[in-house]
């Protein structure tokens, strides 16, 4: 049993026969009878899909890389000339999606076309955020001789590394989908594409 951001209350003669815990969002920590392995559990279950997703997010960099080699690096260099504006974007993405949202869900017909909108952000984000882990293994110190692929491996395994860390680990997720995003909508919509430096 367990309750996110709440209570479990167990009625007189009820039994839990596995593990009961609490998770408390302010502290980010399992409270309980067996708070330490509720929080192992909850850990174990993020890091798996932290883990998954970058499985995912590999194979889709090397699709992506084979098919149209210029991409990623074209979103890893607006993230190297441009992280503030990248992150502005970004920023005025989401509050303009939340306006968006609550819009549609006031006009009742466009409660349909919310999902496709959030659809389409997580898409947006997690496609850019291949550009941001480039970005990542670009700034390794390089001898000339690792390819693209390499670079992009490096940096998608440093930012997984990050991702699994715990506590911090949100954060760093956070602001990858971040720069992710802005970096999609900066490349779509900001502009000639940068110079690319070798």
């Amino acid at each position: 049993a367990y309750s996110f951001g709440g209570k479990i209350i167990q009625e007189p003669g009820s039994i839990v026969g596995g593990e009961k815990a609490t998770f408390n969002d302010r502290h980010g920590m399992m409270y309980g009878r067996h708070g330490e392995q509720g929080f192992f559990a909850w850990y174990f279950f993020n890091a798996m899909f932290r883990i998954s997703a970058a499985v995912v997010a590999a194979i889709l960099g090397l699709i992506i890389i084979q098919t149209s080699p210029q991409f990623l690096p074209n979103l890893a260099a607006k993230v190297r000339q441009s992280p503030g504006l990248t992150a502005l974007w970004g920023l005025g993405a989401i509050v303009s999606i939340i306006f968006v949202s609550v819009f549609l869900a006031i006009t009742l017909i466009g409660i349909p076309l919310i999902p496709l909108i959030g659809l389409g952000t997580v898409v947006a984000s997690f496609v850019g955020s291949l550009g941001v882990a480039l970005f990542v293994g670009q700034l390794i110190k390089n001898d000339g001789k690792r390819s693209v692929l390499q670079q992009f491996l490096i940096g998608l395994a440093i930012l997984t590394g990050l991702a699994l860390i715990p506590f911090v680990g949100g954060l760093v997720v956070v602001l990858v989908n971040l720069f992710g995003l802005g970096v999609i909508l900066l490349w779509q919509f900001g502009g000639a594409n940068p110079q690319l430096t070798a």
